[in-house]
């Protein structure tokens, strides 16, 4: 199959190698796109709706994304999951546990669909517990043992397998 075009230089018949050409180009754009794409700055939705105070807390924890995890570590140059939730909400004056186990007691226990920026979400990975904080209804920011604190989210079939529930101190 021949596609012709004319112009001002004739005609030019794109097939075979031209067309082949052509595709290789096309293909190598659309990867070239797809690494820019990727390698943008991770864009976290938060509610406007939501009091000053979440806000807060929400942005104070993005602010501490890419610091290490150490065990035990409360901040502010390293953190441990529980120890990040007590260091973020401590600036804003809520002093919480310093342990996942301590904040599955505090506050009131949230339903999936009634999470706010703030909240706490708690996990059970094998036989241990961890905690972050939700940033929206599904992404949530955490001192993670492999990469330090991260954004993650909950639709993962990592996480969502591993989710114990949600808790609210706001």
């Amino acid at each position: 199959m021949r596609v012709s075009f004319s112009g001002k230089r004739g005609s030019e018949e794109i097939h075979g190698c031209k067309g082949l050409i052509l595709k290789r180009y096309l293909f190598l754009f659309f990867i070239a796109l797809m690494i820019l794409v990727g390698c943008a700055p991770k864009q976290v939705k938060i509610y406007d709706q939501d009091s000053q105070l979440r806000n807060n807390i929400i942005r104070t924890a993005v602010e501490m994304h890419g610091k290490p995890y150490r065990s035990g570590a409360k901040g502010p140059d390293a953190f441990d999951c529980s120890g990040f939730i007590y260091y973020v909400y401590k600036r804003w004056g809520i002093i919480l546990p310093v342990n996942t186990e301590g904040l599955m007691k505090v506050g009131y226990s949230i339903g999936r669909y009634n999470i706010r920026p703030g909240d706490i979400v708690i996990f059970r990975i094998k036989k241990a517990l961890h905690s972050g904080i939700m940033l929206n209804r599904n992404e949530f920011i955490h001192a993670s043992s492999s990469r330090g604190v991260a954004i993650d989210n909950t639709e993962d079939p990592y996480w969502k397998k591993s989710i114990i529930g949600y808790r609210s101190v706001l």
